[in-house]
C-alpha cells in the first residue's frame, strides 16, 4: 500500500506544481508544494498504519486560552 502511495504522489508531483513555476508563480509553486509534502506525509503514515496524534486537544485548549 505504501508503494501505491508513492508512485500516486509522485505523478501528481510531476504534473502538477510545475506549471506555477514556468507561469513565474514561485509563491504559489512553494506553497503548493508544502502542502503537497504535508499530504504525502499524512498518506504514507496511513499507508504504513501508523497512529497520528490528534490535534483537537491543542486546538481547544487555545481557544479556551483565548476566550
Amino acid at each position: 500500500m505504501a508503494i501505491y502511495t508513492v508512485l500516486i504522489y509522485a505523478f501528481i508531483i510531476v504534473v502538477d506544481p510545475y506549471g506555477l513555476l514556468k507561469q513565474g508563480q514561485k509563491r504559489e509553486f512553494y506553497v503548493c508544494s508544502a502542502l503537497c509534502l504535508l499530504s504525502f506525509g499524512l498518506a504514507f503514515s496511513l499507508a504504513m498504519h501508523w497512529e497520528i496524534p490528534s490535534p483537537s486537544t491543542p486546538i481547544v485548549g487555545f481557544i479556551r486560552k483565548l476566550f
